[in-house]
């Protein structure tokens, strides 16, 4: 009989559901095409994670026509923030929005399992806690951007994957057997 050993794992795996707080090695920002429309993407990549798990953001905008989503990132990891300037009712904040501004900044990211149990990023990020001339994200702030995220992940993405998950187990399941 030969001795062996083996490392138990705690459970707090790097891809295991939930949030967790993320620091960005790469970010990559270019425009998915089809043959009426495109729209721009940002692609993040994260320290200690492989170059296949990726968080992508795509452009959103409001009624007012202002862009959102992608924003929001760099709002989030306190990333490229230059100036505020009053804007009427609203702060409007002046940020360059290029990669390199969110190299080595910190997220709060939310993975979930998809429909063939694949460990995917949603693609609202929350904020950790900081400070800057614009936003004061304390505990409370964070909690509630988190929050927010999570119900849109369970009004939206959450019923698409059980529908697919039972569209691949009914169709298993009642395959004929070919001979």
């Amino acid at each position: 009989m030969a001795v062996k050993t083996m490392s138990m794992s705690t459970g707090a795996g790097l891809y295991n559901e939930g949030w967790h707080e993320v620091t960005i090695r790469q970010a990559t920002q270019d425009v998915w095409k089809s043959n009426d429309k495109s729209s721009t993407y940002i692609d993040l990549l994260f320290e200690g994670y492989k170059d296949n798990f990726k968080m992508r953001v795509y452009e959103k905008t409001n009624a007012e026509g202002e862009e959102f989503a992608i924003s929001n990132v760099f709002r989030f990891a306190n990333a490229g923030i230059a100036d505020a300037l009053e804007g009427g009712k609203d702060i409007v904040v002046k940020f360059d929005d290029s990669e390199a501004q969110l190299t080595g900044k910190t997220l709060n990211i939310y993975y979930y399992k998809d429909a063939k149990g694949y460990t995917n990023c949603l693609n609202q990020a929350a904020p950790t806690v900081f400070k800057n001339i614009v936003d004061d994200f304390s505990e409370d702030s964070v909690m509630y951007f988190k929050t927010k995220a999570e119900k849109y992940f369970n009004t939206y993405l959450a019923p698409k994957i059980a529908e697919k998950t039972t569209e691949t187990t009914s169709t298993e399941e009642t395959s004929d057997v070919p001979f």
